[in-house]
This record gives C-alpha cells, sequence and structure tokens, in this order.
C-alpha cells in the first residue's frame, strides 16, 4: 500500500490562490467541474449516498476509484468503489469540528496535481457532509430508548424487515426472543419508578451481554424486550433463551440501593420462509402470553 498523502483539510482549500500555484490545467475547468458537483452533494442527506455520489463525480475529474469515510464518534464507516494500491488520506474538518477520515485510492500514483484538485472538491464535501451526520445523527437519536440506551421499537421495525431479508438471502435460520420481566408492575409499586428504571437498565445490560454481537436487542417498550438471533435455528434460540433467563434469575439488581430479584419470561419464535414479520412476532409474543400463564420465569416456544 503507498499512501501519498496524509493531510486535515479546512474550507483554506476553496480559495484559489491555494489551488493556482498548484495547477497544470485552467482551473475554470475544475470550478466548473466543482459546481456540477457541489449541486449534486445537496441532493441528500444520507452518508453513505453522500460518499457514493463524491467517489463517482470525482472519478471523472481525478484517478479516484475508491472513497473509504470514517467516524468514530458516530460508529460510521462507509466505503464505495474498489480498492486500488495507491491512497491518500485526509482528515475533514469544518469550523474546528471534526466530521471524520476519508481515504481515496487509485490505480496510479496520486500527481500533485491530482492531489491539489481532490484537497479542492473534498472542501465542496464538507458543509454537505456535516449536514448528513447531524441528520444520521438525529435518526440515530430518535431510534434510541434514552433510559436503557438500546434500540427502541421504531428502531425494531426497521431492522425486523432487514433481518427477515437477509435470512432469505442467505438462506439462514433467525429467530425471535421475546422477553418480558415477570411482576414489574410490582417493583414500581413497591420501591418506586426510579427503582424500576434502574431495573429496567440493568436487565438491559444483562440481555445484551447474553447474545452475539450479531444479535440485536430492543427495548420493545414498558418492561418488554425484542431480541433477534441471527443465523440461528429453534434449538439454538430456545438454549439462548434458557440462559438469558437463568442469568436474570441468578442476579441480584439493585434499586434505589435495594436488592430486588427478578425473574423473566421469554416467548421463542423461528422465521418460516415467507412469513411476515407481524406473525414473526405475534407467534414469539403468544409464546410469551403461554409462559406468563404457566407460571412465568419460564420459556416456551411457538
Amino acid at each position: 500500500m503507498n499512501v501519498a498523502h496524509r493531510k486535515t483539510i479546512s474550507s483554506e482549500a476553496t480559495k484559489l490562490a491555494y489551488l493556482a500555484p498548484h495547477m497544470d490545467t485552467p482551473t475554470e475547468d475544475l470550478l466548473a467541474a466543482g459546481q456540477s458537483l457541489s449541486f449534486k452533494l445537496q441532493q441528500t442527506l444520507d452518508v453513505e449516498a453522500l460518499l457514493a455520489l463524491f467517489c463517482e463525480q470525482a472519478s471523472h475529474i481525478i484517478p479516484c476509484s475508491s472513497v473509504a469515510f470514517r467516524n468514530d464518534e458516530q460508529s460510521l464507516f462507509i466505503y464505495h468503489g474498489d480498492k486500488h494500491d495507491f491512497t491518500c488520506q485526509y482528515t475533514l474538518e469544518l469550523e474546528s469540528e471534526l466530521l471524520g477520515q476519508v481515504e481515496c485510492s487509485s490505480h496510479k500514483a496520486f500527481s500533485e496535481t491530482d492531489l491539489m484538485r481532490l484537497e479542492h472538491l473534498l472542501t465542496l464535501l464538507l458543509f454537505p457532509l456535516r449536514n448528513a451526520l447531524l441528520y444520521h445523527q438525529a435518526v440515530q437519536m430518535s431510534q434510541q430508548d434514552p433510559l436503557t440506551l438500546l434500540p427502541n421499537r421504531a428502531a425494531f421495525n426497521k431492522a425486523i424487515d432487514t433481518e427477515i431479508s437477509r435470512a432469505y438471502r442467505h438462506k439462514h435460520g433467525m429467530c425471535m426472543l421475546v422477553v418480558d420481566i415477570d411482576h414489574f408492575k410490582s417493583i414500581n409499586d413497591t420501591y418506586g419508578h426510579l427503582a424500576g428504571d434502574q431495573v429496567l437498565q440493568q436487565v438491559a445490560r444483562s440481555l445484551e451481554s447474553s447474545v452475539r454481537k450479531e444479535d440485536m436487542v430492543f427495548r420493545y417498550g414498558g418492561e418488554e424486550f425484542v431480541i433477534l438471533l441471527n443465523a440461528t435455528n429453534l434449538p439454538n434460540a430456545r438454549l439462548t433463551a434458557e440462559r438469558i433467563r437463568m442469568e436474570l434469575e441468578a442476579k441480584s439488581m439493585k434499586g434505589l440501593e435495594v436488592n430486588l430479584s427478578v425473574t423473566a419470561s421469554v416467548g421463542v419464535s423461528e422465521w418460516q420462509d415467507g412469513e411476515q414479520a407481524n406473525t414473526l412476532f405475534h407467534r414469539a409474543d403468544q409464546a410469551l402470553y403461554s409462559a406468563k400463564q404457566s407460571g412465568r420465569n419460564q420459556v416456551k416456544v411457538a
């Protein structure tokens, strides 16, 4: 891998005085192409679409085969194009705000003119990228439960369709667990809602630690949680559900410095080929209802 350049890009690179000394072709060509790119970048607030558009348009102006973008604060890593051996790397800043890091690659070494052209194009990306990042952050916050910091019901509704499509495409299993804290109302009634909130937070952390990184945990509402188990069949899903139930039963939860014993009931369903999301959830929810009716603190399979 040949890294030609590492640099921080800010709005300074938009100035002709900055560009002109390094140009071996008329700047009017670059400025015209830049105006077209700038207009197109204003058309989307989706970060991934923005980077794809930038890579596509930049490839007509400079030898740019791929663009990779990373923003650690928002846990974003986006890659577009086909990576080659010659790369250049930039840190993007706007008004002292770090937007992220960009790496561009090419099938041949970048010339000084290529680098200056690229730097000018990157300055055109700054404002659209900041707007897209703000939008992405707002969307993420709207899909996060503020108490447990888990994805919320809106995030679940979005994720379930994606996971079903993935299961269908790759022909692998997927299972759903619906987890409900037993007698949670009595915790609120006896110790107060603040104690109940602390229990919900601890249960959320316990559920997260009980599943794999590729699985997804949601707070569906109230004391109910949903877990999507990727590439998992029904027997393994049941084992996971039993492990979750046993771990919760064995833990001592803290609620306003009071030790509380908490149990949960779990309903399990396995996605069937062609099944819709609402049917998959309904079956798991019915299994949960059966677990509640049978005495709670147990797992039932649909």
